[in-house]
């Protein structure tokens, strides 16, 4: 579903810009930069998005959107306190009322304007401690940037590290989606109930060993529905000559608790996968399975499974999958800041968790390509993605389609 409209999409993105840059965290200001009055750090970020999807139903969603988030970042006073503040908008550029649930605006088509961070951080003896609106990424709790603005959280955090060994940990209140300009309260997010007013708690580790290994450890728990514990492990094999292999292995045991608010279960995940790096060259095989008493639950952000793809995340209850894909980066070939990717999942013995009646297969195809603009050039920072995915289920009225095309634009002072 391309429709003609991708002509202006390809304007648009000439608008817009980097994903991985949600706002701001406490931490040290760049040493080099622009400074506000004060010593104050600005934070610019623009972009442009056009989301098209028809599901299996044949359900459309369509909507183009056009914001960012703008802010400042104070330096440490004393050595001691920082603050930040983070504003995002999403702004409605197309829409229609009847193609609603792209998750770029809120459900009725609407445009999104929040406070999103708004924190005071507290370091002593090399340990932050960061009060209210801020970002937090952690496997099952993190900003899930993936449309116009990202999750963030009303929290209460403490972090630090010894050599390397790093932590994190604290009681999260509220969480605002990705969709709307709301904070709520974490129990109601994961399916509670509005009047249940309980937050998370949670805790994690990470250790970083070799010349890029690294194990994590979280643990989250919402009183009265749910706990999730999390592991994982990414462990680096140099094969000489610049190649190199990557092993990763996760699990993910989940169960609810208490009152047990969302319903009574326990369920678990767990994942394999091995990447293949040679030169521009990048191939991986993975696989994952779930429990068969329900799917894995994640509604405080994106889902960490390696085979979390545009469409599905492969982790309906008792489901095994399988996917397989690659990329390429051209800088040695060529065209210096465009790469490309292609991966392909299957999954099978799906069930119902509530009849135990078995579900179809699925397989989903996901491509992306990227452009970066080059370093040093009026437009650095800049960076184009087109994605395009199919999502097939036997017995499904059609392929399930969605394109994703957007701008990023992080704005250098």
């Amino acid at each position: 579903m391309l429709h003609g409209r991708l002509a202006c999409v390809a304007a648009a993105v000439a608008l817009a810009g980097p994903v991985h840059a949600q706002g701001v965290t406490p931490g040290p200001l760049a040493a080099e930069g622009y400074k506000l009055p004060g010593g104050f750090e600005p934070v610019l970020h623009l972009r442009t998005y056009y989301f098209d999807q028809e599901s299996l139903a044949g359900v459309p969603s369509e909507a183009w959107a056009l914001g960012g988030w703008a802010g400042v970042r104070s330096p440490w006073w004393g050595d001691l306190l920082q603050l930040g503040l983070v504003g995002y908008t999403s702004q409605k550029l197309y829409g229609p009322e009847d193609k609603g649930g792209t998750r770029l605006l809120t459900p009725t088509q609407g445009s999104i304007t929040v406070l999103g961070e708004a924190y005071a951080a507290l370091r002593v003896a090399d340990q932050t401690f960061t009060a209210y609106r801020q970002l937090i990424n952690r496997p099952f709790i993190n900003p899930n940037d993936s449309r116009m603005v990202p999750h963030t959280f009303e929290a209460y955090t403490l972090g630090g590290a010894a050599g390397a060994l790093s932590y994190t940990g604290g009681y999260i209140t509220k969480v605002k989606v990705r969709d709307t300009d709301e904070f709520r309260w974490m129990s109601e997010v994961a399916g509670a109930g509005s009047a249940d007013h309980k937050g998370v708690v949670y805790a994690g580790l990470t250790w970083r060993f070799g010349k890029s290994g690294v194990v994590r450890i979280d643990e989250q728990y919402t009183p009265d529905v749910f706990n999730s514990f999390y592991a994982d492990i990414r462990y680096p094999l140099e094969l000489g000559g610049g190649d190199e292999l990557v092993l990763g292995a996760q699990a993910y045991p989940q169960s609810s608790v208490g009152d047990e608010r969302i319903g009574s279960f326990s369920s678990w995940g767990y994942g394999l996968r091995a990447l293949l790096a040679r030169g521009p060259f990048e191939l991986q095989l993975a696989w994952t399975q779930t429990g068969k008493e329900r799917a894995t639950l994640n509604p405080y952000g994106t889902h960490p499974s390696y085979l979390n793809l545009m469409q599905v995340a492969f982790n309906t209850a008792g489901e095994k999958a399988w996917g397989l894909g690659g990329s390429i980066a051209f800088d040695t070939l060529g065209a210096p800041g465009l790469s490309a990717s292609l991966l392909h999942a299957s999954g099978g013995s799906r069930r119902d968790h509530a009849t135990g009646a078995p579900l179809a297969d699925r397989q989903e195809t996901n491509i992306q390509a990227d452009y970066r603009f080059a370093k040093g050039t009026p437009l650095e920072g800049l960076r184009a993605t087109l994605r395009y995915s199919w999502l097939q289920q036997d017995g499904a009225a059609q392929t399930g389609t969605q394109l994703r095309a957007y701008l990023n634009y992080d704005v250098r002072f």
